[in-house]
C-alpha cells in the first residue's frame, strides 16, 4: 500500500475495537492545563461561541471531542465496576498539548443531549447514532470560521470511525481551502475508517496526510510524540 492511505494506516494499532473509549484505564492523572487558553463563550443573536484569540496567532483552531466535556453527571457512577471518565479526557489533553505548541484556539465541541458517563451506554448510544447516521445538536458554534487558515480536529474513534458529533460540526462550518489537521485517540481498533469518513465530508479541504493516532493509554506520556509530530508537518 502507498501513498495517502499507507501514511495513515502506519500511524494507526492493529485490530479493530467497538466504540474506543478516550478516557477509560488512565494510569496517571494527565498534567495541568493551567496555561492553556481556555474558551469563553459570549451570545450573539441566540447563538454561541467558545473562541478566545490566543496572544501568538489568530489563525489556528484546534477542535475537538472529548467524552469527558460531552458527559451527564459522573456523580452515580461507580468507577471500580464501570469504565471512568476522567477530566480533562484523552482528546482534549491532546489538544490542550498542540495549543501550548501552536498558540491556536481551543474549541470543545459539545452536544446538546449529553452522553450517559456509563461506558456502556454511552457505547450503545453511539452505535445507534452511527446506524442512523444522526447529526447531534451542538451547543456551540464558530461565528468567524473564516478567520482560520487552519483547523486542527481532534477525536475518539467511536465505532470504528469518528463521533458523529464530529461531522455536525464538520457539515455546519465551511472548511473550504482550509487545512485540516487531524489527531486522534484510539484503543485496539486504531484510526480505522474514521480518516476516510471525515476526509469524505471535506472535499475542498486541504488534508494533512500525517495523522496522528495516539493508543489511549499512551496519552499521559504522549507530549513529546505530539511536539516531534508538530515539528515534522511544520509546526
Amino acid at each position: 500500500m502507498t501513498g495517502f492511505w499507507a501514511i495513515v494506516m502506519s500511524l494507526s494499532l492493529a485490530g479493530c475495537g467497538s466504540q474506543e473509549s478516550e478516557n477509560t484505564a488512565m494510569p496517571s492523572v494527565p498534567p495541568s492545563l493551567e496555561n492553556v487558553t481556555e474558551t469563553k463563550p459570549v451570545t450573539e443573536e441566540g447563538i454561541s461561541v467558545a473562541i478566545e484569540s490566543s496572544a501568538e496567532t489568530d489563525k489556528i483552531l484546534i477542535a475537538y471531542f472529548t467524552w469527558a466535556e460531552n458527559a451527564a453527571d459522573t456523580s452515580g457512577i461507580d468507577a471500580i465496576t464501570s469504565a471512568s471518565v476522567q477530566a480533562p479526557g484523552n482528546v482534549a489533553q491532546m489538544a490542550a498539548w498542540i495549543q501550548q505548541e501552536t498558540g491556536g484556539d481551543l474549541f470543545s465541541i459539545r452536544v446538546e443531549e449529553p452522553y450517559s458517563a456509563d461506558y456502556d451506554e454511552c457505547l450503545d448510544r453511539a452505535a445507534d447514532e452511527k446506524a442512523e447516521n444522526a447529526r447531534p445538536v451542538l451547543v456551540e458554534k464558530v461565528l468567524d470560521m473564516a478567520g482560520y487558515d487552519t483547523v486542527f480536529w481532534g477525536y475518539p474513534n467511536w465505532w470504528y470511525s469518528a463521533p458523529m458529533a464530529v461531522f455536525s460540526f464538520l457539515e455546519e462550518n465551511d472548511l473550504s481551502g482550509k487545512k485540516v489537521v487531524l489527531f486522534c485517540s484510539h484503543g485496539t481498533g486504531g484510526l480505522a475508517s474514521s480518516v476516510k469518513d471525515i476526509s469524505a465530508v471535506l472535499p475542498d479541504s486541504k488534508i494533512e496526510t500525517n495523522v496522528l493516532g495516539v493508543y489511549r493509554d499512551d496519552i499521559p506520556e504522549c507530549q513529546e510524540t505530539i511536539n516531534n509530530w508538530l515539528e515534522e508537518i511544520g509546526y
